[in-house]
């Protein structure tokens, strides 16, 4: 079978290639929409742990953010294993997606109130953010998953 080299250093077959990957200013278009994404993490038996989630860039669109709580199992999961997998798909028909595997850290910044404010704001909006806003912060102690991305497939959801 025929192997060829294409955006990301991924490599594929022919048949792979007839689906078409999204362009590297795709992806990071897609990444930036509000879109519910799927985190998975590893549990301490090895098995995956995968949730929805809420996620932002960074500025300067080298990391991916999600803000939780300082006690759920995705935070755990990474203090004793970095490897995750966050898969991010439009609701649309075709329904282009962007699958980010890389290394995660638990941060907690001065400014995480800022950080889910603005997740928030991307999310729900100006009408509800203020709301969900008022119910959360105080009541949650948040921290912050940063991902470094080391590997990306983006695709256009054509077949």
């Amino acid at each position: 079978m025929f192997r060829f080299q294409v955006t990301y250093k991924t490599v594929i077959t022919l048949k792979e290639a007839a689906m078409g990957y999204l362009s590297k200013e795709q992806a990071k278009r897609l990444l930036g929409e509000p879109i519910i994404s799927f985190l998975t993490t590893i549990n301490s038996d090895g098995s995956p742990h995968t949730s929805p989630v809420w996620h932002l860039l960074n500025e300067d669109n080298s990391h991916i953010w999600v803000a939780t709580s300082k006690t759920t199992v995705k935070a755990r999961n990474v203090r004793m294993d970095q490897r995750v997998s966050l898969v991010s798909a439009a609701d649309s028909i075709p329904q282009p997606w962007v699958q980010v595997n890389g290394v995660a850290s638990i941060r907690e910044p001065t400014d995480i109130d800022d950080i889910v404010s603005r997740l928030a704001y991307h999310y729900l909006g100006s009408e509800d953010a203020p709301i969900y806003l008022r119910d959360i912060l105080g009541n949650i102690e948040f921290i912050l998953v940063d991902i470094k991305p080391n590997k990306i497939l983006a695709f256009d959801g054509e077949e």
